[in-house]
């Protein structure tokens, strides 16, 4: 999993609030696959993402935490399945979205999707 989880600080994750719209999870939900190559980064505003492969968990908990930004940019596979815990908001960045935002130097978001892996 390395280079695919990144943590950003609480004035970048506020910023990208304000521009995405969160979303609150009501059940377990399956989110990506692995083997799949995502169509959205993800980052986690509050809850628990698990990350499984092989039967052996990982459990994310920190708020601002991000993944599959790299693997959608880079057409990457993800090694691993993620599972979103009952009551946990997303942040969810749609690719088209975000490859809009690096294009656009001038954006106070740029330099955040820039951390961001891409």
């Amino acid at each position: 999993m390395k280079n695919q989880i990144q943590k950003l600080d609480p004035k970048k994750l506020e910023l990208l609030k304000n521009y995405f719209e969160t979303m609150k999870f009501q059940s377990d939900f399956d989110l990506v696959y692995e083997k799949q190559i995502p169509n959205t980064g993800i980052i986690l505003i509050s809850g628990e993402l698990n990350l499984l492969k092989k039967k052996k968990i990982l459990e994310l908990k920190l708020p601002g935490i991000s993944l599959g930004i790299k693997n959608m940019l880079d057409n990457i596979p993800f090694r691993f399945n993620c599972r979103v815990k009952k009551d946990t908001e997303l942040l969810l960045i749609p690719k088209s979205e975000l490859i809009r935002i690096l294009n656009e130097k001038n954006s106070p978001l740029h330099s955040v999707c820039t951390q961001l892996g891409a």
